[in-house]
């Protein structure tokens, strides 16, 4: 097995220990896709709107996106947002929780990760 795969596999090894630790804390796994991309817009600077979201159409139908995001509200993982005086766009923000959950995905990438010598 190449060392690449070997990583790739301890990673989602890692992945499956933090879901299953923090299972009474997260949403299913549609739930948790489009938090990571809640959260990787956020790290952009980008945040996702509400509208935006649910045009994920890899993740699911809008109206499966629609609960997936009531969801996160109600796990109190994401938080909505306006920006300035225009009270029609909602943003999709991540809450410090959620930022926790991220950060504990990255370490184990980091764990596992190792740059592979040429």
């Amino acid at each position: 097995m190449s060392s690449n795969r070997s990583q790739f596999f301890a990673f989602l090894e890692s992945v499956c220990h933090i879901q299953q630790h923090n299972l009474h804390k997260l949403p299913d796994l549609d739930a948790q896709v489009l938090l990571m991309y809640v959260c990787m817009a956020n790290e952009k600077k980008k945040p996702l709107n509400v509208t935006q979201a649910m045009n994920k159409k890899t993740t699911g139908s809008p109206a499966m996106l629609y609960r997936k995001i009531n969801d996160l509200l109600h796990l109190e993982l994401v938080e909505l947002v306006y920006e300035g005086t225009n009270r029609r766009t909602k943003y999709l923000i991540p809450t410090a929780k959620a930022q926790a959950f991220a950060d504990e995905m990255a370490e184990a990438a980091s764990r596992v990760y190792q740059p592979v010598n040429a």
